[in-house]
């Protein structure tokens, strides 16, 4: 019974997540601060591409560069979604700086990561913060910074979709 319970909650979270994927609109409104209209597009964009839930998109925006293009972290990350040098030049970006670009392969690459992880947001967005194979291994609580990344960007997340 366990674990058919367990099958149930699983498909359901995956069926979810693709409807919501495909039907949800952003909730542009709804972060700390507003989605800026250009970034806005390239998110819409981005969802519609590759079936994952604009607020989703946003939420990871929000909490990666505050909607910044230009914004670089300390490790060197860059852009509205945060990309690596490495992880953008994979995901065939020719500038980083470039918000529509880095959108769009920022979302490739969490699209990656709930596939790879079943739908598991948790896993997902711990991989897309700390790394897949590190997730892999020891699951998303691999680092205090990927726990703490993961709440923020869910409830961020939440957040969005409760405004709808």
């Amino acid at each position: 019974m366990k674990k058919f319970a367990l099958a149930f909650a699983f498909l359901l979270t995956v069926t979810t997540a693709a409807h919501a994927a495909t039907t949800a609109k952003l909730a542009a409104n709804a972060f700390p601060l507003p989605v800026p209209q250009t970034i806005a597009s390239f998110i819409e964009e981005a969802a519609s591409t590759y079936h994952v839930d604009p607020n989703l998109i946003a939420a990871v925006a929000f909490r990666e560069s505050r909607f910044k293009a230009l914004d670089t972290s300390w490790r060197g990350a860059q852009g509205v979604m945060q990309l690596m040098p490495k992880t953008a030049r994979a995901l065939g970006v020719t500038d980083v700086n470039d918000p529509r670009q880095n959108i769009l392969a920022g979302t490739k690459y969490l699209k990656m990561m709930l596939d790879r992880f079943h739908g598991d947001i948790d896993r997902s967005l711990a991989a897309y913060n700390a790394g897949p194979e590190l997730v892999a291994k020891v699951g998303p609580n691999a680092t205090k910074e990927a726990i703490d990344y993961v709440a923020a960007v869910k409830s961020f997340y939440a957040t969005a979709l409760a405004a709808l």
